[in-house]
């Protein structure tokens, strides 16, 4: 997939003006501007409930703001919603991967919903399970996966077509001290090796 910035001369890869949503009464994302520049990991810190999970669903398109704007990757979330989407990779708070299938099997089934080629999908399966440090164990069932292997099963889901923009929710949320530097290890690697830019959330204080 065509992950190539289009040229704006910014260089953001991710721009908001007054973003804010609303639900009824409550407004859980309030007028937000945020300016994060390609190749950047950037941090949204924040308690419960604080209106992280509602930004980053605006900004991945799962969301329609109530007011303001926002472009992802040189593109309207609004007008263009199918361009922002070729160029993100999202990884929820709540666990995405399959537990019945295996962990090749998972990433098999996200080569095809992403439209890789055929003739692509082995090679670029192989180096996320390599990536990962999954390959040892992606012909193991997902279920039979600890929490840190779980959450780095599903970065590898989300790298796999490789997004300029990752954007992850809480992604270390219940694992312990040992899994969570793994996976920051692993997001390093993603900045280092493909310039990916990271929008992550989280409500520790020492990430």
């Amino acid at each position: 997939m065509d992950t190539t910035p289009p040229g704006k001369p910014d260089g953001l890869a991710i721009k908001t003006f007054e973003l804010t949503r609303q639900f009824g009464n409550l407004t859980a994302v309030d007028h937000i501007g945020l300016n994060i520049a390609y190749g950047e990991i950037f941090g949204l810190l924040g308690a419960n409930g604080a209106g992280k999970s509602t930004l980053i669903k605006m900004l991945t398109t799962l969301l329609s703001p109530t007011s303001g704007s926002a472009e992802v990757g040189g593109y309207d979330i609004i007008d263009s919603p199918s361009e922002v989407r070729r160029r993100i990779g999202y990884v929820p708070q709540l666990v995405s991967a399959d537990g019945a299938l295996t962990g090749y099997e998972n990433l098999r089934l996200s080569a095809k919903l992403y439209g890789l080629p055929a003739a692509e999908r082995s090679k670029r399966i192989g180096k996320a399970l390599d990536f990962m440090g999954l390959a040892d164990s992606a012909n193991r069932l997902a279920r039979t996966y600890y929490g840190g292997m779980i959450r780095r099963l599903d970065l590898a889901q989300a790298m796999l077509h490789r997004p300029a923009i990752l954007f992850l929710d809480e992604p270390t949320i219940g694992l312990d001290p040992v899994a969570r530097r793994v996976v920051w290890d692993r997001l390093q690697n993603l900045r280092r090796h493909w310039g990916m830019t990271v929008l992550i959330t989280t409500n520790e204080m020492e990430e």
